[in-house]
């Protein structure tokens, strides 16, 4: 028993070890340790591992529970409750899942099982864990020898962690967060009943001396016609629609006329990427300055950012099926005439274009132009995009990809 208890030992040092060394590397922070309450919470907590640990093994019948990769797994519990003690491993030895009623005695004495939940667990042995309303302990239930994978186990144990006893941690941080309005007694924006929120604003009114009906019809008719032709892919018709909205939602407030003109850029910047990316096929081969290689399908810009993201390689270092890749403006601008897309002159039209973008991207203070402008920067960009799309085939039921990005932390 001895030796079986001295190996357990070296096993979970070994394993508080690597999950340590995983959770710290998923939940990184800045050169001077700073980085969000949230991540701080969980590496401090992390740090203090280890903690007090209970096994026995479990001889598995395995023509009953197929599911179950070995024939020995075992029940670990977990004792949180004494975070950074270093304490010898409290071995149960062995026993057959047969014996039912000795089973049973173990874990509701041993590893807290509720009774109530004995008789789930050992109807087909799927139950994964448990612990108590306060999470002093976690009882863990591996459906495979953890002996033969360290590995998958440390991974295992380290989401356990995370989202047993550390979920509690987040949820305490999250609310260390500054509370800006009570420390600076920042009163909140008033709650505005429709009728207020669908008036016409002032400012327009000051120029559109009609009935607001009216008025909203006007800015609705002086963009109708503006549109792009059927081969322009669905997600540049989208962004462009959306343009087109905010042109019309400036009746309601008239900062919406600039943020109009502003996603009117946005959508040409859209189009002449995909302008680009369509010229490639379904399989392309990306190299970077060192000659590395990756074969991929269809790209995109998306695409190839988080390619780039992954491998630490720079989008303007590389070639694309041994061509240099267009990673910015002036690249795919010349790129455009190059294939005979563009002429010199829609080229300068484009960089117009894309000149006004970024400046209405990098503001230092806040930009209000008319309605007029933005009936301008629509017909502009359409003019332009149904231009660099004219060559192209007509696009049939193309809709956007509706894309959500979100960053994900193990």
């Amino acid at each position: 028993m001895n030796d079986k208890v001295a190996e357990w030992n070296t096993f979970f040092d070994q394993t508080f070890d690597f999950a340590k060394r995983t959770i710290l590397e998923w939940y990184s922070v800045e050169r001077d340790g700073s980085g969000p309450p949230e991540t701080l919470a969980i590496r401090k907590a992390t740090t203090l591992l280890p903690c007090p640990v209970r096994i026995a093994e479990l001889k598995i019948d395995r023509e009953k529970h197929g599911h179950i990769k070995d024939e020995l797994c075992q029940v670990i519990k977990y004792d949180f409750s004494r975070l950074g003690t270093k304490a010898d491993v409290d071995y149960c030895g062995v026993i057959d899942t047969c014996d039912e009623e000795r089973l049973k005695e173990l874990l509701m004495k041993r590893f807290d099982l509720n009774e109530g939940i004995f008789d789930d667990l050992y109807r087909d042995f799927r139950m994964t864990g448990w612990w108590d309303d306060e999470t002093t302990f976690y009882v863990q239930l591996p459906l495979y020898d953890v002996r033969s994978n360290l590995r998958k186990f440390g991974n295992d144990f380290a989401l356990l962690f995370l989202d047993s006893y550390l979920a509690e941690k987040i949820r305490h941080a999250s609310g260390q967060a500054v509370d800006w309005s009570s420390k600076f007694n920042l009163p909140p924006d008033p709650i505005l009943p429709m009728s207020e929120i669908a008036k016409m604003d002032e400012t327009l009114a000051a120029f559109l001396p009609t009935p607001e009906s009216a008025g909203i019809k006007q800015l609705q008719k002086d963009i109708c016609g503006i549109q792009l032709i059927p081969s322009v892919p669905g997600d540049v018709r989208e962004i462009f629609q959306h343009a087109k909205k905010l042109h019309i939602y400036g009746f309601f407030h008239y900062i919406f006329f600039t943020i109009s003109q502003h996603y009117a850029y946005l959508t040409l910047e859209s189009a002449i990427k995909n302008r680009y990316y369509l010229s490639f096929g379904d399989t392309n081969v990306l190299a970077n300055k060192k000659g590395e290689t990756v074969k991929i399908g269809k790209i995109d810009h998306q695409v190839m950012w988080d390619l780039c993201h992954g491998r630490g390689w720079r989008m303007e270092e590389l070639t694309i099926n041994g061509e240099k890749f267009a990673a910015k403006t002036k690249d795919l601008l010349d790129w455009l005439v190059k294939n005979e897309i563009a002429t010199e002159w829609e080229r300068k039209l484009c960089a117009k274009g894309m000149n006004f973008r970024n400046v209405m991207s990098h503001l230092t203070h806040p930009l209000v132009f008319p309605p007029s402008y933005s009936v301008r920067a629509l017909s502009f960009v359409a003019d332009i995009i149904n231009r660099l799309y004219l060559s192209c085939p007509p696009r049939t039921n193309d809709k956007s990809s509706k894309v959500f990005r979100v960053d994900y932390t193990p």
